[in-house]
């Protein structure tokens, strides 16, 4: 069914018996979060972890990506309204806590590019496929902006703190064999197979015993609370500074006229 948990368009959850299918589904956007998704997440992970029937979820984008962060809309409003970027500074630790305390397994099918927010959901899932024309990117501070939230939590977790500083500091493409080969990724899969892929996965995961599988994942996510409780407060302040700052404004603002002249054209 869709719009199963009663999210906001762009949101669309469907389930087939023990499995959620979470779709990020704005396809000609490139499945890019608006404002009203944003703030949807933590009501999303809420629900799926109080859900009784829900034993596994997979992860996914529309189209011909996983996600390109955050729309032009979302992104020009944070510029001009400071109250706003509070909000939305604070909704980003809900969702964060709310993603690393959900109870059952969630897959990322990495279907496309997943590209700042979009790298952060697709890595603070529990397990990670790619199609093997996939790429990530954190790409924050070439805007002028500080390292995205998940990212911060996640990435020098997962891969070595050399090796996520080089990644962060640049905000390259990260191919999705270099994904894996990284410590970011799982598997490769061939694009017409991934979401087959992810479902057999899931169907290993729902044949286990369902509370073990929740007080494993319980255990093995106290690494990223840890993470969590040093890194997000810090990261999220400076990621407030950052948004209001000068350089950030005239990076911003020459993108936005490139993307104005680029529509016109």
């Amino acid at each position: 069914m869709s719009n199963f948990y009663n999210l906001p368009d762009g949101i669309r959850v469907t389930a087939e018996g023990g499995l959620r299918l979470i779709t990020l589904d704005r396809p000609d956007d490139l499945n890019a979060s608006t404002s009203e998704m944003l703030f949807a997440f933590p009501r999303l992970f809420s629900t799926l972890a109080e859900d009784p029937e829900a034993r596994v979820a997979i992860l996914t984008g529309a189209g011909r990506a996983f996600s390109a962060g955050g729309d032009m809309n979302h992104f020009v409003r944070t510029l001009d309204d400071a109250d706003f970027a509070r909000a939305v500074q604070e909704n980003a630790r809900r969702t964060i806590h709310g993603f690393i305390d959900l109870p059952i397994p969630i897959i990322a099918a990495v279907n496309g590019p997943a590209v700042g927010w979009g790298a952060t959901l697709a890595t603070l899932c529990d397990i990670v496929l790619m199609a093997d024309d996939a790429f990530m990117a954190e790409p924050h501070i070439n805007i002028g902006l500080v390292v995205g939230d998940g990212i911060s939590v996640s990435w020098p977790l997962y891969t070595s703190l050399l090796r996520a500083k080089e990644l962060i500091f640049t905000g390259d493409r990260i191919s999705a064999r270099q994904a894996v080969e990284f410590g970011l990724a799982n598997r490769v899969v061939a694009p017409e197979q991934l979401l087959d892929e992810a479902r057999a996965l899931a169907s290993k995961l729902l044949k286990q015993p369902a509370q073990a599988l929740r007080e494993t994942k319980k255990l093995m996510n106290l690494y990223l609370h840890r993470s969590a409780a040093q890194m997000l407060d810090a990261t999220l302040g400076r990621q407030l500074a950052a948004t209001m700052s000068t350089e950030h404004h005239a990076i911003a603002s020459r993108f936005i006229e490139q993307q104005k002249r680029r529509q016109a054209d």
